[in-house]
């Protein structure tokens, strides 16, 4: 995520790349390893041709945002001309990507065309930013996360305000999340308000076709919240703050990711657990959970690396 404006040199390191293709099967012997990939890497998500697509914020200029396909061992530049594309998903032969006030939507050959702006949402947007698609896959859920400026102390690095500071009371709590079809339709999927979520920023899809719910995991409090059939509910409080990515593997264990602390946990609901899967990292942003390999690959915006781990 752009939080910080001036954190990370332009040059676009395109050198020891590994082949993720062959990691799909459950019985494919990856190993841990890192790409060095080139300007802040943010978002993940398999696409066209089951490969890898890596959303590029680039540096602080407009324009220089782009997603990067993983072509065997090799990072191309497979669509440009974002701001600062953030959260990515794969719906029904498009990439949708979350791009500060619109939302694009990427066909097979690269070419973008904007799926909505600023001025088609109900409310000012000011930071759209992970996006999940529904069980459908015909919609995806856009996380609008507000200004995420308002939640650091510039003084520090990478530094929160305190919980039940000042700063935490006066956030605008105007964080929400939308779902949008395909075709631009944009209706309000979790409405916003809730002090519990002022700011969502990863976003997953839960439960059965029958009785989906979303997942929320917000970027201040570190909370994760659930929200379904109008009722939001708290799952796990001030779990991780810097709260980037989240994602259930296939035994439900959910996979939370923090940009400020630079690691990834897994916590057990039913233990209300957690431990601690990677760590180290400066900016772990919106990572890829490869359920069917067991594989997690997390991008280290700031440095400009993915870190690709086999899970257990």
């Amino acid at each position: 995520m752009k939080y910080l404006p001036t954190l990370l040199s332009a040059a676009c390191l395109l050198t020891g790349c590994i082949n993720l293709e062959n990691t799909r099967s459950p019985t494919s012997k990856a190993k841990k390893k890192i790409i060095e990939i080139g300007t802040k890497p943010e978002s993940i998500c398999r696409g066209f041709q089951d490969k890898l697509f890596v959303t590029m914020i680039g540096g602080d200029e407009p324009g220089d945002g782009a997603i990067y396909v993983l072509d065997g061992d090799e990072p191309k530049p497979f669509a440009s001309g974002f701001n600062s594309p953030k959260g990515i998903a794969f719906v029904k032969g498009f990439l949708i990507t979350a791009d500060e006030t619109t939302v694009w939507k990427v066909n097979g050959k690269g070419k973008a065309t904007k799926l909505a702006e600023a001025d088609d949402f109900p409310a000012e947007v000011e930071f759209l930013n992970d996006v999940a698609a529904n069980h459908e896959r015909d919609a995806v859920y856009v996380t609008e996360m507000s200004h995420p400026k308002r939640m650091f102390n510039p003084e520090g690095e990478r530094e929160l305000w305190p919980l039940g500071s000042e700063h935490e009371k006066n956030l605008p709590k105007t964080g929400c999340v939308y779902k949008i079809t395909l075709d631009g339709k944009i209706t309000v999927a979790v409405p916003p308000g809730d002090p519990r979520m002022p700011g969502p920023n990863g976003v997953t899809v839960a439960g059965s076709k029958e009785k989906p719910f979303l997942v929320m995991g917000d970027f201040f409090t570190g909370n994760i919240v659930a929200y379904q059939d109008g009722k939001m509910r708290l799952m796990a409080k001030n779990l991780l703050r810097g709260a980037d990515a989240v994602a259930f593997d296939r035994k439900g264990i959910l996979y939370v990711s923090s940009w400020s602390q630079g690691k990834v946990i897994k916590y057990h609901r039913k233990e209300k657990k957690s431990s601690t899967v990677m760590q180290g990292l400066t900016t772990a942003a919106d990572f890829y959970l490869d359920r069917k390999a067991s594989l997690l690959v997390v991008p280290d915006m700031l440095e400009g690396k993915l870190h690709i781990l086999p899970l257990e």
